[in-house]
């Protein structure tokens, strides 16, 4: 376990909120610069969906842990965002800001693809 603090559900809603303002603004604005930029969110995004994933394979002989982990807000909405079956999400009342998928599921251009 780490020291640092956690952010509390409404502090996570408000970066996710945040972090869908800054993708939509960023897919708004043209030029290399900007597709560069995209390109770098979803490859991130990519890496990390696997990570997770990875994770969640590794956690696979704890049939309690994955329903546990789709409790928090953050987590389930990573899950659904790769992809990742780990249980059932929270009730959509817990909160409403997702990162638009749209943006992560781009692919970035192949002449800066990893071979």
């Amino acid at each position: 376990m780490t020291d640092r603090p956690r952010l509390d559900e409404r502090a996570v809603a408000g970066h996710l909120e945040l972090l869908e303002e800054l993708l939509s603004e960023l897919e708004t604005t043209s030029g290399p610069t900007a597709e560069l930029a995209l390109d770098a969110v979803a490859t991130l995004a990519g890496v990390y969906g696997e990570a997770l994933a990875r994770v969640m394979d590794r956690a696979a002989s704890y049939p309690e842990l994955g329903p546990a982990l789709a409790e928090d807000l953050l987590l389930a909405h990573l899950f659904v965002l790769h992809g990742v079956p780990a249980g059932q999400p929270p009730a959509s009342g817990q909160g409403s800001a997702f990162i638009p998928l749209d943006t992560l599921a781009r692919r970035p251009a192949t002449s800066r693809a990893a071979p």
